[in-house]
């Protein structure tokens, strides 16, 4: 004989007989909600897991925060080098005009370095002509665009000029939109319009 546990709770003892919607004690046992183990594997799989998880968060964020580190270190090395490659252009003494166009194409490249130096015979006979002297006294730039290696930025220079038109001289303003590349560590300019 065996004991078997009615729906409502109360024991009973049987001879074998199965009655319909009655459970014997192992089969009760077999129905019972285990309680989750936790063992020291799985919670050693979980810290693992937990510290890889970390490991990449941490690389992805560390990633991108080095990543913006040198693109803003990149634009303000592309704006400091437009602003100086601006006064080279508009700085010219008439009795230096060798020095000073040296100056402009060591920071020149490509479509401008081309067009500059085509023009420089010619430039350098007006400026001699001319008895010009122009030298930057204030300077404003600002970036348009860039990334790692190349970058748009608009300059303003204000440079009084004489010559033996304006012996007393004249203030000049010029507004210039610079497209720079980086080419082995030092930016130049690639190309130079002026905008108004």
């Amino acid at each position: 004989m065996s004991t078997i546990t009615t729906q409502a709770g109360r024991a009973v003892k049987s001879s074998g007989l199965r009655l319909p919607g009655v459970r014997t004690e192992s089969q009760q046992k077999a129905h019972r909600p285990r309680a989750a183990r936790i063992t020291p594997r799985f919670l050693w799989a979980l810290a693992a897991l937990v510290l890889v998880a970390a490991v990449a968060l941490a690389a992805t964020a560390g990633r991108d925060a080095y990543t913006a580190h040198q693109t803003q270190k990149a634009h303000a090395q592309a704006v400091a080098a437009a602003k100086q490659l601006a006064v080279n252009f508009v700085t010219v003494d008439h009795e230096h005009v060798d020095q000073d166009t040296a100056r402009v194409k060591a920071g020149a490249t490509g479509t401008f370095l081309k067009s500059y130096t085509t023009s420089i015979d010619e430039l350098k006979k007006v400026i001699v002509a001319n008895k010009t002297v122009s030298r930057a006294e204030r300077t404003e730039a600002a970036l348009i665009s860039g990334d790692l290696d190349s970058a748009v930025v608009l300059v303003g220079v204000v440079a009084p000029t004489t010559n033996t038109s304006v012996p007393d001289g004249e203030k000049k303003t010029y507004r210039m939109r610079l497209e720079l590349r980086k080419a082995s560590d030092a930016w130049k300019v690639e190309n130079l319009e002026f905008v108004g």
